[in-house]
């Protein structure tokens, strides 16, 4: 109540003399008021430290060389689909392997969103590689985009708090993990294809 006679003293003394300028005037403050009380409000910071880790599998490889072989035309194909897929989506940061592989299925993204690619070494143990890739994540705010293996994309997954997930196929390149972590919550994870499959 003395907000509202306050807002009136005001009014009055601005010499507005419409009911509608008034209750503009009240609309106004009190809707500064209701901002500046939610951006106070603890619950604010809880949605500031949401975030989405996406991960995929490399795309198609090719034959050669050997021991890092690059992309194929296929994988190359399925790099681009994934710029598509992830369109609509805010991505902070890019995390890949050394292997070529990995990060050329990030290099069309690194791209279009001028982006760079930080490159997380798979070393042995796979345990230290997978927190540091997990380190990583937390180090900067916002989505990250992960671009893993076969073997390491369900230990990241399980590492940042989702579940268990069946093992990758060798012949699949297709999957895409949404894994949502909220503070203080259980984190969620959503399964779904992009690209051709």
């Amino acid at each position: 109540m003395a907000i509202f006679q306050w807002l009136t003293v005001v009014s009055h003394s601005l010499r507005i003399t419409s009911f509608n300028a008034l209750r503009l005037l009240h609309t106004l403050l009190l809707g500064l008021l209701l901002f500046t009380s939610i951006g106070l409000c603890p619950i604010n910071q809880a949605f500031a430290d949401n975030r989405l880790i996406i991960l995929v599998r490399h795309a198609e490889k090719a034959d050669a060389p050997a021991g890092d072989p690059t992309l194929s035309d296929d994988g190359h194909a399925r790099a681009l689909a994934l710029v598509s897929a992830l369109q609509r989506t805010q991505i902070s940061q890019l995390i890949a392997t050394q292997y070529q592989r990995t990060q050329q299925t990030l290099l069309p993204m690194s791209t279009e969103r001028h982006l760079p690619i930080t490159v997380v070494a798979a070393e042995k143990p796979l345990e230290a590689h997978i927190q540091q890739i997990v380190e990583q994540v937390h180090a900067v705010k916002g989505n990250s985009l992960i671009a893993g293996h076969s073997n390491t994309v369900p230990l990241i997954i399980k590492a940042l708090g989702g579940p268990e997930i069946p093992t990758i196929a060798e012949d699949d390149y297709s999957q895409l993990f949404l894994l949502s972590i909220h503070d203080g919550q259980p984190a969620s994870l959503i399964s779904t294809r992009y690209g051709h499959e």
